[in-house]
């Protein structure tokens, strides 16, 4: 049996914390011994004089009846049950008056934080740190909070109440050590880490036994620095989150979703995603734009693989394309971004996002504008709407206000020149500037010193692309040094048979196509892999014709003049989900072969694969004799 005693004096919340409890704002003082009573409790029960024993953790009875029968002895000289006595309280007297003090003073409404009274408050304060229990010292600072203004008082303030919650920490429960860690994380604009750099790493193994509340702020606080400890098990965390999602608001789910992007994670729980992506379309028309951008992005994070990922983020784009008009650039790009590594394009949110872009161009940032662009190009987007786009885009960007910008992300502004290329707008202004020879070497270094390394794969697109489709441009090119240097870095090598069987599924897809091919044209036609372009990512098999009998399957006539064909191979991330039309960098291949004198045959991967040898050989001969007779295939 636990007797308690109530109405103990607050100075003994200051100074031996340990001999009391305290629950619902009221304090007990506990007639056990002290090593037994180093824990807080911090839920009251029903019953305005006892602790239930499903509230307690210890399974501490105590006998609300046996409290009151108990007479109420003045704390300074009680004597405890077990012979032992509390030592006399006067001595802190002194020690209560600086907390209190202090309290009374910063929650006054004339109160100023650079008066003379409460430097001395400051002063007492640090002197006594030591006497502080732990949830005064969180009260501590949740009040430093409220007063935004920083001065070297309280700032040395704040690195000793940081340095001593850190010693305590030790004997606090989560819930005290989690609260005391947000309030310093509250304090934006002090650099008090330790304690909450320690309680994400105290507290890592126990993640399963948080609350909602509890998880959310442990998230938000390891969102500050930018990744998850190796001590972290990231899975226990997506595990917890799914089991307390229905506990968690939307805008809450938006703070847990910014934290794992913000540390470059992806959320591998695809039921986790497919949950969260369900409670945005339920409240996405009465949540703020925040948190739908942050719930966008990690979606986009964590459907990269476009064979395995959420189903339910597919409804993203249908669903929310009516809410299109309510939100911000930023989250619009999202909003169009989210679907594009599982290679999804809905044309209808691509359209309206482009007509409110426009609306808007020079609030928009560059690296959003690049995105729209990637989106309007890769998916071969058509429309007024698209086309008054890249009108607009060149207008915006040769701005003297966006040179600074350009300057400081010319990898975004190289992306966007080739992305405009793709979709065969060449906007000139824009071309001088990237090929600019200043520019490129400030590209070169901002890729060399960067994670993302296609800037100089696509400065060699926009170049080759120049001499194929604007041979009357006379601004400025690479020069020879960078192209070839560029081609050595990004080309692969030709794959064969003979060379090894370790393909990627486009490598085996062409070797087969080729296969068939030299089936068909026999042995006096040779066909083989090459890269007809250096900027070109695959080979493509091409071959040469004098033309066909249509009585043999072997195609070859005397009098029907040499032809050049390019046979490009379809594979599955050259086309759109649910779509059978090829995406933005397989059209441009096509026009600018085609420009350059071949013709050409695409044979997709979902024609060739499913079908039995000889009826690939079938298709593929076919094909051919449509291409000869110039019939669109």
């Amino acid at each position: 049996m636990d007797h308690v005693i109530k109405k103990i004096l607050p100075q003994i919340l200051v100074t031996h914390q340990k001999y009391f409890r305290s629950l619902g704002g009221c304090y007990y003082l506990s007639s056990k011994t002290v090593l037994s009573n180093m824990a807080l409790l911090l839920k009251s029960g029903d019953k305005e004089d006892c602790i239930p024993e499903n509230n307690d953790p210890f399974r501490l009875l105590l006998d609300s009846n046996l409290i009151h029968k108990k007479s109420i002895t003045k704390c300074h000289s009680l004597t405890l049950h077990n012979g032992s006595i509390l030592p006399n309280m006067e001595h802190f007297s002194k020690n209560k008056s600086h907390y209190e003090e202090f309290i009374e003073w910063i929650d006054k409404p004339d109160f100023d934080i650079k008066s003379e009274k409460f430097k001395t408050l400051i002063s007492g304060m640090l002197e006594n740190l030591h006497l502080i229990s732990g949830e005064h010292l969180v009260n501590i600072i949740n009040r430093l909070c409220l007063n935004g203004e920083k001065t070297k008082q309280v700032e040395c303030l704040v690195t000793k109440l940081d340095q001593k919650c850190c010693e305590n920490s030790r004997k606090w429960d989560k819930s005290i050590y989690i609260a005391a860690a947000w309030s310093f994380f509250q304090l934006k604009s002090y650099s008090a880490f330790n304690l909450q750099k320690k309680m994400v790493m105290d507290l890592a193994g126990v993640v399963k036994q948080m609350s909602s509340q509890e998880l959310i702020m442990y998230l938000v606080i390891l969102k500050q620095f930018r990744r998850f400890p190796r001590k972290i098990n990231k899975a226990d965390i997506e595990i917890r989150l799914n089991e307390v999602l229905d506990n968690v608001s939307i805008e809450d789910l938006g703070l847990a979703c910014l934290a794992f992007f913000e540390c470059n994670e992806a959320v591998q729980n695809t039921e986790l995603v497919g949950r969260l992506v369900e409670r945005l379309l339920i409240d996405a028309n009465s949540t703020d734009e925040k948190t739908v951008g942050s719930m966008l992005k990690l979606f986009r994070r964590s459907s990269t693989d476009s064979g395995n990922f959420a189903k339910q983020v597919l409804d993203i784009q249908p669903r929310l394309c009516d809410l299109v008009h309510r939100w911000n650039p930023k989250v619009l790009i999202q909003l169009i971004a989210v679907g594009s590594n599982i290679l999804f394009f809905h044309h209808a949110t691509i359209e309206r996002v482009a007509r409110k872009i426009l609306t808007c161009l020079n609030e928009a940032r560059l690296k959003d504008l690049e995105r729209l662009a990637m989106a309007i190009a890769i998916s071969c987007h058509q429309s007024p709407s698209g086309n008054s786009f890249w009108d607009g885009l060149e207008k915006e960007l040769t701005t003297v206000e966006r040179q600074n910008e350009i300057y400081q992300y010319p990898n975004a502004f190289i992306s966007l020149v080739s992305y405009a290329i793709i979709a065969n707008r060449y906007l000139e202004q824009l071309l001088r500037i990237a090929l600019n020879p200043d520019f490129v070497e400030i590209a070169k270094n901002f890729s060399d010193q960067s994670s993302y390394n296609s800037t100089k794969r696509e400065l060699l697109l926009v170049n080759c692309s120049l001499n194929i489709e604007m041979p009357g441009y006379d601004g400025p090119r690479l020069c020879t040094n960078d192209a070839q240097t560029f081609e050595k870095l990004y080309r692969k090598p030709i794959p064969s048979v003979e060379k090894g069987n370790n393909f990627t599924n486009h490598e085996a897809f062409l070797l087969l196509l080729l296969d068939t091919v030299r089936k068909i044209l026999g042995e006096k036609n040779s066909a083989s892999l090459v890269y007809l372009q250096p900027h070109f990512v695959t080979p493509d098999i091409v071959f040469k014709m004098d033309g066909h009998d249509e009585k043999n399957t072997v195609m070859s006539y005397a009098n029907c003049k040499v032809q050049r064909f390019a046979l490009i191979g379809g594979s599955r991330n050259m086309y759109s989900r649910f779509s059978d039309h090829p995406m933005g960098p397989l059209s441009m291949k096509i026009r600018q072969i085609e420009t350059m004198g071949y013709r050409v045959i695409v044979i997709p991967w979902f024609e060739f694969l499913k079908r039995s040898k000889s009826d690939r050989l079938a298709l593929i001969s076919h094909r051919i004799r449509l291409k000869i007779n110039d019939r669109k295939i």
